[in-house]
């Protein structure tokens, strides 16, 4: 099967400095964790709070579904980390 995102529920845990999304591939769920430090790439920009991170991955939610599906293809594993070295220079955000 192919993987799918049918739930656009996201959440922004604080703690751990991502915003969390799921996907499915069949019955199987996957964690993406998305790093917000991708946000902030512009080090002039004021550092973002929840609504800020969110409404940038809303902007963005195209562009990082498909690099989700890139990843998982990669590494077909049940929780993937979305961080600058996973992602590289594919995913730039406006600030």
């Amino acid at each position: 099967m192919s993987l799918s995102f049918a739930n656009r529920t996201r959440t922004y845990d604080e703690r751990r400095g991502v915003i969390r999304f799921v996907g499915h591939d069949g019955l199987k769920q996957i964690v993406f964790l998305l790093s917000v430090r991708l946000f902030d790439q512009d080090s002039s920009a004021l550092i973002l709070r929840e609504q800020g991170y969110l409404m940038a991955f809303d902007q963005c939610h195209s562009r990082i579904l498909e690099i989700a599906r890139t990843l998982y293809q990669q590494n077909n594993r049940s929780m993937i980390e979305m961080d600058a070295n996973a992602v590289g220079p594919s995913l730039r955000f406006p600030n």
